[in-house]
């Protein structure tokens, strides 16, 4: 039987040497979420991170659903990634929006970097990780890009990348991504525990057990189906420093008010 042949400009990158096959779909009925509706969660999320980390601190419930943002957004970067045609131009739009970003991002947060560099971070380790045959040698990339975020203070320090690459390496296979996911994050809040107990600061524990709530993701990215839906690509590279802005200038009226903090 002859095979028949595949048009020219049929996607290259369907099955990636770590991610397997194309995203496994492992609810067939049912309620099912595009990516347009997936990111309109997670924008939603993240404004309800920022709103209780920069205004209502003491709402931890706040931060535990804003968890949802980075998982969304670290799968979807990872299913642009296995379509896009122009890999230098998705890298170039995340640069160009990070550096657009930071002036924005600094007026709320005085340290470290907004959270487009973690995104432009991952997509290179999940680019190289497809070129690089030794597993040394990509165990040692994924520790020291870790390493640097946390140094340099990303926004999600070293988790970010290294959710990327999780969702990356188990594409397609969403029972393992359920279990690298689950034991990163445990893994995770266990150092930082025993950070905090070592430093007496227990804002390490804190955050990162309540980084746990990533998890409450999963059942959300279990229903995508596949498909872009509305094709807004510039809606969360718009939405993020505009959300930061409205922020910043509604903190002064809710403290005069007595609200937040």
């Amino acid at each position: 039987m002859r095979r028949v042949a595949k048009p020219a400009n049929a996607k290259k990158r369907d099955r990636s040497r770590l991610g397997g096959k194309a995203a496994g779909l492992p609810v067939k009925t049912g309620l099912r979420f595009d990516a347009f509706a997936l990111k309109l969660i997670a924008i939603t999320a993240m404004s309800v991170d920022h709103i209780g980390a920069l205004i209502y601190p003491e709402a931890l419930w706040l931060r535990v659903v804003g968890r949802l943002a980075m998982p969304i957004i670290a799968f979807l970067l990872v299913e642009g990634y296995h379509h896009t045609r122009h890999i230098g131009r998705y890298l170039l739009r995340l640069l160009v929006f990070a550096l657009l970003a930071q002036p924005v991002y600094r007026l709320l947060f005085p340290h470290g970097w907004n959270v487009f560099f973690d995104l432009l971070a991952g997509l290179c380790v999940i680019w190289a990780a497809e070129r690089i045959r030794s597993r040394w040698l990509l165990a040692g990339l994924l520790l020291a890009v870790g390493a640097a975020g946390f140094y340099v203070t990303l926004d999600w320090w070293h988790l970010g990348v290294w959710m990327i690459f999780v969702f990356h390496a188990t594409r397609g296979r969403f029972g393992w991504t359920v279990v690298a996911l689950g034991g990163l994050l445990l893994a995770n809040a266990g150092l930082f525990a025993v950070v905090s107990a070592r430093t007496g600061d227990p804002g390490y524990q804190l955050i990162n057990f309540i980084n746990l709530g990533c998890m409450l993701a999963l059942p959300l990215l279990s229903r995508y189906n596949g498909q872009r839906g509305r094709d807004y690509r510039y809606l969360f590279y718009a939405f993020y420093p505009a959300h930061l802005l409205v922020i910043y200038a509604i903190r002064p009226l809710l403290e005069r008010a007595g609200f937040g903090f």
